[in-house]
């Protein structure tokens, strides 16, 4: 069979939108138009239902031969005009365009540039991530997705479940390790709070909070011997040096700025203070398998590997590394869907059933072992003083 001879390659391989606006390019290498057509394709992140999660598709005639294009994005308001297409610095006819206006945009998005023979069979897929870096969207995100869906995954779906009672069991002895009695202990962002999940009755004082007040004022009637607060984890209400300790679960990921959300988490600690972080890693095993990057959860803008968190951004913040405890190896990949180059952990997708506990348990603790290619890390550090 012929190598299919039309070929695109990105060159941004991750997209940076700033108020709905950016743009991503590539390299492309392509023969007669008539023969192959060729579409942006823009979904929500890791979604591929039309029309509700599908932003549109724009098909252009890219310019006969080799060159570099670059993808003009507007999505501000979403329309035929959103995507524009310059190659070889030239702009492309714009062949022709579904867009759906009432696209509801989450924090990271999916391009899939796309070649299809002319009777609409599809020849190659090339992914490209997309991060909106705007604070707005991010929070109307979080209020449609949980007051729709809440924080917990399905009951028949155990990965997530097993993952978080293993993490439960982690921290509770690090938090017994380096919390000191008597102490008080900042819980950032902290959505339920993962102290009242652990259940034990700790020797010091907790003082959580979350942008959120409903989700606050429902959890702190649940939990009233922690302390609550409304309050952003990245700009804290609170004095220097007022904190024996700071949990960050899951947080930093979150955040448009992780370097300043570091220092200002320096700044409430006492000297000699512990942070103890947990977050994705950026270069788990499955995303050095695809080679590009692969956010969790689509509202994951800054995801950072083991290498970076662990040494350069906890020094130029102020802090020390202490030690890693670093969660799960994605051993079972297979690929997602055909054509894509999407690779993926049978785990949790497929494999995301009850006759596979056994295994993932296994598995949980052999991120220790191997950090940087772990999918979750959890960090402590210490304030310098």
């Amino acid at each position: 069979m012929a190598r299919w001879p039309h070929r695109v390659r990105p060159i941004d391989r991750t997209g940076v939108i700033r108020g709905k606006k950016g743009a991503v390019r590539f390299e492309y290498d392509v023969g007669d138009p008539q023969e192959y057509i060729f579409t942006a394709d823009f979904y929500a992140y890791r979604e591929r239902t039309h029309p509700e999660r599908h932003l549109g598709w724009w098909r252009f005639a890219l310019p006969k031969g080799r060159g570099v294009a670059r993808l003009q994005l507007d999505f501000d308001p979403v329309r035929r005009e959103s995507v524009t297409l310059l190659a070889g610095g030239s702009p492309a006819p714009l062949v022709d365009a579904w867009f759906n206006p009432e696209f509801a945009f989450d924090p990271l998005a999916d391009i899939e540039l796309v070649f299809r023979r002319p009777d609409g069979a599809i020849q190659s897929v090339r992914p490209v991530l997309l991060k909106f870096m705007d604070r707005n969207i991010l929070l109307e995100f979080y209020a449609r997705q949980y007051a729709t869906q809440g924080y917990g995954p399905p009951l028949d779906a155990p990965f997530l479940h097993e993952l978080h009672a293993y993490k439960l069991r982690v921290l509770h002895a690090l938090f017994s390790r380096y919390i000191p009695a008597g102490g008080r202990v900042a819980d950032v962002g902290c959505g339920r709070s993962l102290f009242a999940d652990i259940g034990a009755e700790f020797p010091f004082t907790v003082v959580a909070g979350d942008l959120d007040f409903a989700s606050v004022r429902d959890r702190a009637g649940e939990v009233p011997h922690q302390r609550w607060g409304v309050f952003d984890a990245s700009q804290l209400p609170f004095a220097d040096a007022s904190f024996d300790a700071l949990f960050a679960g899951e947080v930093i990921e979150h955040v448009p700025d992780a370097h300043a959300t570091l220092h200002e988490w320096w700044r409430v600690l006492k000297p000699g203070g512990i942070a103890v972080i947990t977050t994705p890693n950026r270069e788990r095993l499955v995303a050095r398998a695809n080679r590009m990057e692969q956010p969790y959860s689509r509202d994951h803008l800054s995801e950072l590997s083991y290498r970076e968190l662990s040494g350069p951004m906890l020094r130029g913040s102020g802090f020390e590394f202490v030690q890693q405890a670093n969660m799960y190896l994605e051993l079972w990949l297979r690929h997602w869907r055909l054509g894509t180059g999407h690779i993926q952990d049978y785990l949790q997708r497929e494999g995301n059933q009850r006759r596979y506990v056994r295994l993932m348990r296994r598995l949980f603790p052999l991120g220790r072992w191997f950090p940087s290619l772990a999918m979750a890390m959890i960090i402590v550090a210490r304030k310098r003083a």
